[in-house]
């Protein structure tokens, strides 16, 4: 850990989001886009475990947790909107419109700015999660998530499998259909009940670690099933269910992963991911927009491996530049507020999951101790 951070999830944080890199960038590495839903995994994770360490202490402010989402993600994703509609008005390539403001172009269709879809369905849960699990709570009781959320999960399969079968084959559905919210949240409710599991049960969350070497495999599994299945009835309705599995898996495993790097090479690459991980959201947001550009500006260049890394390497750092000069600062601006209001909820310290292996040892321990003082 270096202060709050988990290196294992930023390394997986640094690793989905190069891979949608290089997936926009290099087309041949066009595979790698499945790094987004590696993004949805981990994002359900960290505001499921928002909501239930708040919601467990009895202060959850539904308010407040919105304004604590939304002020980090807006802002820069408003900037980066700003920066599109600004280059259209000399390379129209990204075209924007004002659907974008409110998050509606998964539904009325992406013109521009393709990866916002993925930013679509995270903020729509956002909304929609605090409402839904504070029902829920409500209706069945907290412990009943233990259901709940993996009945959760199958719904996007029940919205996939309802839209596309018809009798005899599959429906006429729009190119990107998958965009559309409900039916691509099965990473976010993944990551949601790992988040239960973490806050709730800590034995139960150290012992998925052997079914989340299991699912691990799921993702290479789907990876390579894709150009033999694809249009099928049957893995249109259950890949994106796979693949979230299987990225729920990594996470898991990922979350004990440590390491302290010994070399000068090695604590060089340690900052890299973790830089790479800290950039990443400037890096979604506007990747596109500049690659494209520059392809366009460079357009009397001929193609080749050179053209091809200087525009990757550009790119790289406009979006460093973008995270210092404006998400970093949002998010200053955040702290700052949040900091002077009333806390959200009382600091609780974070769940320590230990496997049952380690609670024997550490209850035997305890004995010993107990019997050698007389208790």
């Amino acid at each position: 850990m270096n202060g709050k951070r988990n290196f294992g999830l930023d390394l997986l944080r640094a690793g989905a989001i190069a891979g949608v890199f290089l997936a926009h960038g290099v087309t041949a590495l066009e595979s790698l886009g499945i790094g987004v839903d590696l993004f949805f995994v981990l994002s359900g994770f960290l505001i499921g475990r928002i909501y239930f360490r708040w919601s467990r202490a009895g202060h959850f402010n539904i308010g407040k947790f919105w304004i604590e989402r939304w002020w980090r993600t807006l802002p820069p994703y408003l900037a980066a909107l700003g920066l599109f509609a600004l280059a259209e008005r000399w390379i129209p390539s990204n075209p924007v419109n004002w659907r974008y403001l409110l998050f509606l172009q998964n539904f009325t269709g992406i013109a521009g700015f393709g990866p916002s879809w993925s930013l679509c369905v995270e903020e729509h849960f956002y909304l929609l999660l605090p409402i839904l699990a504070l029902m829920a709570e409500r209706l069945f009781g907290r412990k009943q998530f233990n259901w709940l959320l993996p009945a959760a999960f199958l719904t996007p399969t029940l919205f996939r499998l309802a839209a596309i079968v018809r009798v005899g084959g599959v429906v006429n559905m729009p190119r990107e259909w998958y965009r559309m919210t409900p039916f691509h949240c099965d990473g976010l409710i993944a990551g949601v009940y790992l988040a239960f599991l973490f806050v709730e049960h800590p034995d139960w969350f150290a012992s998925a670690r052997r079914p989340a070497l299991c699912c691990a495999p799921l993702v290479v599994v789907s990876v390579l099933a894709t150009p033999l299945l694809k249009g099928g009835v049957w893995f249109e309705s259950l890949h994106s269910a796979v693949e979230a599995l299987g990225f729920a898996g990594w996470l898991r495993l990922a979350y004990d992963f440590s390491w302290t790097p010994l070399t000068l090479a090695g604590r060089l690459s340690e900052k890299a991911i973790r830089g790479m991980a800290l950039v990443s959201y400037s890096i979604y947001l506007l990747h596109v927009l500049v690659m494209t550009d520059l392809h366009v500006i460079l357009n009397a260049w001929s193609r080749g491996a050179g053209k091809s890394l200087f525009i990757l390497g550009a790119t790289l750092m406009v979006c460093v530049a973008f995270y210092f000069l404006v998400e970093k600062p949002s998010i200053r601006s955040r702290d700052r507020f949040l900091g002077r209001q009333e806390p959200l909820a009382p600091r609780m310290p974070e769940p320590i999951p230990i496997s049952p292996w380690t609670r024997r040892r550490r209850d035997a321990d305890e004995g010993l101790q107990s019997g050698a003082t007389g208790a």
